[in-house]
């Protein structure tokens, strides 16, 4: 989402007037969740996807009428499995699209969307709209909602629609092994932005992690390695040799999230090494051990998809 910010920033500079329209409902199988926005311009869509088809067409049509009367609206949209049979999808069922007019001459838009960039890393950012009445834009940092674009300060709480804005999802493997090859390929399958470390040059090669991120060196010194608290990481070091000291210098990054391979003897004296440590409440906060969801795995590959499933889980459930 915090893609779809920065492209909105790069209109308002440009003073290109545009719509935002964005999933506000959503029921049935309908391909993109709520929250799922598209930026639709004078010349038709120009950024994001509400799950392309012949709805997104119809949406970035409507959204141009609304964008030359300068109007917000929620508008519903349904598709039977019937209709979506006989136009060669797989999806059907109900949206509701919200769609809101952004005024690329008012100072705040700008300063709200600088300011959900800066804060994102480190805040629960949400952009906010009002359904009821059209108040333009707002955000809401850590609990507290700024006045809309409007000036307005008067709404209802249950009027308010707010979608959180997320960085894009970056995942750090540590390792080189079977399982790290399994697990970095598919998370590349998945779009996601992927980096494997390992101390051993022969273990991390080009053929073994196509198009992969990279970096060699010693497990002890990862300290200089950038990883934010929005990243996901991932521990599967040869042998578990370095497991326990990659996670010590991991936790202090304090990361999204933090998996490790391993069984439930090692959970429990992993959990005896960090308890009454400056560490102890992040690792309780942080760390999945054994990692991956509970399905029944034996190789390399299945692993792998438990991992991900994981990962992907604790995305979608940070709302």
């Amino acid at each position: 989402m915090i893609k779809i910010i920065e492209e909105a920033r790069s209109l308002v500079l440009k003073k290109i007037p545009f719509v935002a329209a964005t999933i506000i409902f959503k029921h049935g199988s309908a391909p993109r969740e709520v929250g799922a926005t598209m930026l639709v311009t004078s010349d038709g869509r120009y950024a994001g996807t509400i799950g392309g088809g012949s709805q997104e067409y119809e949406v970035s049509n409507h959204a141009v009428e609304l964008l030359e009367k300068k109007q917000s609206e929620n508008v519903n949209y349904e598709v039977s499995k019937i209709t979506a049979a006989n136009l060669g999808m797989v999806c059907g069922g109900c949206n509701t699209i919200h769609y809101q007019y952004i005024d690329v001459t008012n100072k705040k838009t700008l300063e709200y969307l600088d300011k959900i960039i800066e804060s994102v890393e480190d805040n629960d950012v949400y952009l906010v709209y009002n359904l009821k009445e059209d108040l333009g834009i707002s955000i809401e940092i850590n609990g507290k909602l700024y006045p809309f674009t409007s000036g307005s300060n008067t709404y209802k709480e249950e009027d308010l629609f707010k979608t959180k804005i997320k960085n894009p999802m970056k995942v750090f493997i540590f390792g080189g092994g079977h399982i790290a090859k399994a697990a970095a390929n598919l998370f590349k399958f998945l779009n996601l932005d992927v980096t494997v470390i390992d101390d051993r040059k022969d273990f991390i090669t080009e053929k073994d992690f196509p198009g992969i991120k990279k970096i060699i060196m010693d497990f002890s010194e990862i300290d200089c390695i950038d990883i934010r608290k929005s990243d996901y990481v991932c521990i599967m070091t040869r042998g578990h040799q370095h497991d326990i000291t990659v996670l010590e210098s991991v936790l202090k990054k304090e990361p999204y999230y933090i998996g490790v391979v391993g069984n439930k003897y090692k959970a429990v004296s992993y959990k005896e090494h960090f308890t009454n440590t400056d560490l102890e409440n992040i690792y309780n906060q942080k760390v999945h051990l054994p990692v991956g969801i509970k399905i029944s795995v034996l190789t390399p590959e299945e692993i792998a998809v438990s991992i991900a499933g994981e990962i992907i889980q604790s995305y979608r459930n940070n709302k």
